[in-house]
């Protein structure tokens, strides 16, 4: 007697799918055809000028890194709904073992929980090679959860770090525009 076929229809299954696809999408988007800037949306180039970010217009930048440029979304309280940061990469950073990489950068910046749900790995994209994660943590400010997607870029003149993030219960409205702004990004 053969076995029922059980529903794969759980939350954790949807969720990984979910981050599976946004891999995807961030890969294939940018090695076809890049997207075509949205309307509403404005472009960020690090100090380096190895890369540009894109980002919506309504984001505020924030202070961040020398050499960076990062943008934010806050709620009436002041909590990061959402983050985007373009980085040129400032130390041993590299496609290789990049998920493992990040995941243990986050640890060391005091995130708690921190769970590597999808990677890839050393991908062909646009004119660069990008290794990305996604991953989910608590933050050490205030111990918040957060999805994050984040891609060390290698481009024909240098490597670049993108790290976009939101609040895990925000993913669904504001992950589309970190995927974008990651699918958009120019590299140099």
């Amino acid at each position: 007697m053969s076995k029922p076929i059980r529903s794969r229809t759980s939350a954790a299954f949807l969720a990984g799918a979910a981050v599976a696809a946004t891999l995807v999408a961030v890969a294939a988007a940018h090695s076809s055809n890049r997207p075509a800037p949205a309307m509403g949306w404005s472009h960020a180039t690090i100090s380096s000028g190895a890369a540009t970010l894109a980002y919506p217009s309504s984001w505020k930048a924030i202070p961040g890194d020398k050499g960076t440029v990062t943008f934010s979304l806050r709620d009436r309280e002041g909590r990061y709904l959402g983050y985007l940061n373009l980085t040129p990469r400032q130390g041993s950073e590299q496609l290789a073992g990049w998920a493992a990489f990040r995941a243990a950068r986050n640890r060391e910046e005091g995130d708690k929980d921190v769970r590597v749900l999808r990677s890839m790995e050393n991908v062909q994209v646009g004119n660069g090679r990008r290794s990305c994660v996604v991953d989910e943590y608590l933050s050490r400010f205030g111990s918040h959860p957060y999805r994050e997607l984040a891609c060390i870029v290698a481009g024909p003149r240098a490597t670049s770090v993108f790290v976009g993030a939101t609040l895990v219960p925000e993913w669904s409205k504001l992950g589309p525009l970190v995927e974008r702004s990651a699918a958009m990004l120019i590299e140099r």
